[in-house]
């Protein structure tokens, strides 16, 4: 390894002018003696002495991707691996290319060790109304987990029910939110996704969690028992044939594509509430924002409070999140 040895006062100047070079080798350590600073270079630099010295290697800590890429065994194929998984309590999600699947097994045992889970999935995609993803364990036997989110534990099978990683921060948000005695409808409930955080921490006075998907519905009773609310009242059903009137302040819509459905949010709704509005709308329509949302309302005396773009759904495609103040005409 070489270095440039400078007078020990002129260390820092010296290395910052190899930086600015690209000469400076920042894989080795800088050392200084009593007299001398010694610079690692990647080569020899005019108007400077050389030295030789075996040199000190710096240790720099790998990351998560970093690690995988160096244990995964396959060498011709580590550029091949997902940059990108999802981690939910001890299962991880990931998409493989079709050039790794014959590898799956080793895929899977590689970010399980790195990443310390009990399971690996290779997740395709997500199917239907339902939104049931479609994929298959690559490492371990099990599909079903705890995550921690937020204080709330959610427990489902990743198999079977799709979680959004996406619409954290909307769950904190209306985790927040002031209820005190206020009734709540969560027309879409699935395994508690915005109830449970609801019922924790904002002191509704009772929220009506309603589900069409049974699997989604169990474990939505099983999680209000996991986190001990007991302001929950779990329905299974389609909420356009659940019979309630006039009985919510808040009515949450957390599903996209179901602006059919305002008409039985506002049915749920006292004489006046709030309908927090979930829905995908493209660059075009978010430009004229207002007109959309009065075919959608425009019939009722309301108000849009807030809007906010909760994430990217598609290319030039946002999923948009309203709070509508709504009076019934």
């Amino acid at each position: 390894m070489i270095y440039i040895k400078v007078k020990r006062e002129e260390t820092e100047k010296a290395k910052e002018k190899m930086f600015e070079m690209d000469m400076l080798d920042d894989n080795y350590r800088i050392f200084v003696d009593d007299e001398y600073g010694y610079i690692p270079v990647k080569n020899h630099v005019d108007g400077y002495e050389i030295v030789e010295s075996e040199g000190v290697r710096r240790q720099r800590n790998q990351n998560p991707y970093e690690k995988i890429r160096t244990q995964f065994p396959l060498r011709e194929f580590r550029d091949l691996l997902p940059d990108k998984w999802e981690k939910f309590g001890d299962i991880v999600l990931l998409k493989l290319p079709e050039e790794l699947i014959p590898y799956k097994y080793i895929v899977g045992k590689t970010y399980s060790d790195v990443l310390n889970a009990k399971s690996v999935i290779n997740y395709q995609y997500v199917r239907g109304e339902l939104r049931e993803p479609v994929g298959e364990i690559i490492y371990g036997t099990d599909s079903e987990t705890v995550h921690l989110e937020n204080g709330i534990y959610y427990k489902f099978d990743a198999l079977k029910i799709m979680f959004s990683s996406g619409n954290v921060d909307e769950r904190i948000r209306v985790s927040k939110f002031n209820l005190l005695d206020m009734r709540v409808v969560d027309m879409f409930a699935g395994i508690g996704y915005f109830s449970i955080p609801i019922a924790r921490y904002t002191l509704a006075e009772r929220i009506i969690s309603i589900e069409k998907n049974p699997i989604s519905h169990s474990y939505l009773k099983e999680n209000i028992k996991i986190n001990n609310v007991k302001n929950i009242i779990p329905v299974l059903g389609d909420n356009r044939e659940i019979r309630i009137m006039d009985w919510a302040d808040m009515v949450l819509m957390g599903y996209i594509h179901t602006s059919s459905f305002i008409e039985h949010a506002v049915r749920m709704l006292k004489r006046k509430g709030i309908i927090i509005y979930h829905d995908t709308f493209t660059k075009e329509e978010i430009r004229n924002i207002e007109e959309r949302m009065d075919e959608f309302f425009g019939k009722y005396q309301y108000s849009i409070i807030r809007k906010h773009i909760l994430k990217s759904y598609a290319p030039s495609i946002y999923h948009l999140v309203f709070d509508i103040f709504l009076r019934k005409v």
